[in-house]
């Protein structure tokens, strides 16, 4: 009796692991990231669905049960399509970013869709929006990292939460530039320009929104942040508008270190970037445009 029920026992076992293995190659699987976005839309779906807007609580449980944390403690800050909180990894401190989206923000999906970074095709689907908003800025911010830039590292992703490390002290984030009195202000645009030639340059990205509100100033250096609405510089790019958007990215940062009295020439500075990378494609760009061969 003792071994039929030994056989069975190994014969059971056997079958248990023949199905986990099956279920955790099975292409169908939903992860759980997926169900819960399935349990957020209910029993709608398509455009249809209604999503609601993700609660503290919602966001802490979601940063737990997906391993990106350990403890959520407090809401730093809000923008437009995310929110910024002060979470913590077995009592280290690290960044929650969150990103959802407001009901403007609903309409103008449901109007005109959205266009991911990978794919030329739209969607109107707002979580599919949230989490490639979540991928693109993680895979950026790594790109931006193994380049050598000065960037908050990027730890982990699940669906539209991503975690990156906290600049700043064990109390506070780092201050942004604008609210700190440089002592060295030319040696401090320098590296700010140096960081940004290696994101252009190097990883093949204009910023798209550069400024002393995106620069933070912590361990007496510069560290460049938020970058999801960074623009790629590759073979299918209007260089145009790259040039246009690094201009104006470049003009920012040069009008704001006009307040210490620091000049640089902007048509000198614009030209080091443009000599140092333009897609094969893409080098006559300018003469194209002058002969009516680029729209």
């Amino acid at each position: 009796m003792a071994y039929a029920t030994s056989q069975w026992y190994k014969l059971t076992c056997r079958r248990l692991s023949q199905v986990s293995r099956i279920e955790k190659y099975n292409p169908h699987k939903q992860s759980s990231a997926s169900r819960r976005i399935q349990a957020a839309k209910g029993n709608y779906s398509g455009r249809g669905a209604l999503i609601r807007e993700l609660t503290f609580d919602d966001i802490k449980r979601d940063a737990i049960g997906f391993g990106l944390a350990t403890d959520v403690l407090h809401q730093l800050n809000a923008g437009k399509e995310a929110s910024i909180y002060l979470a913590t990894w077995r009592e280290h401190p690290i960044i929650l970013k969150a990103y959802r989206m407001h009901q403007s923000c609903h309409r103008i999906s449901k109007k005109h869709g959205y266009s991911s970074a990978a794919s030329a095709k739209r969607t109107h689907n707002v979580l599919a929006m949230m989490e490639d908003l979540a991928v693109k800025e993680f895979d950026l911010l790594m790109k931006c990292f193994r380049a050598g830039m000065h960037v908050p590292t990027p730890v982990g992703r699940v669906g539209q939460y991503l975690t990156m490390r906290f600049i700043g002290d064990v109390t506070a984030p780092a201050p942004q530039i604008r609210n700190v009195e440089l002592q060295e202000p030319s040696r401090a645009l320098d590296q700010i320009l140096d960081d940004y030639l290696v994101m252009y340059r190097d990883v093949n990205y204009v910023h798209g929104d550069l400024s002393e509100y995106n620069i933070l100033w912590w361990e007496d250096r510069p560290w460049i942040i938020d970058v999801p609405q960074a623009e790629p510089v590759d073979k299918h790019c209007d260089m145009m508008r790259i040039e246009a958007v690094l201009r104006r990215d470049l003009q920012n940062l040069l009008g704001f270190f006009e307040n210490y009295h620091v000049y640089r020439d902007l048509e000198q500075i614009l030209n080091v970037f443009l000599s140092a990378y333009i897609p094969d494609n893409q080098k006559h760009y300018r003469e194209l445009r002058v002969r009516g061969e680029i729209v």
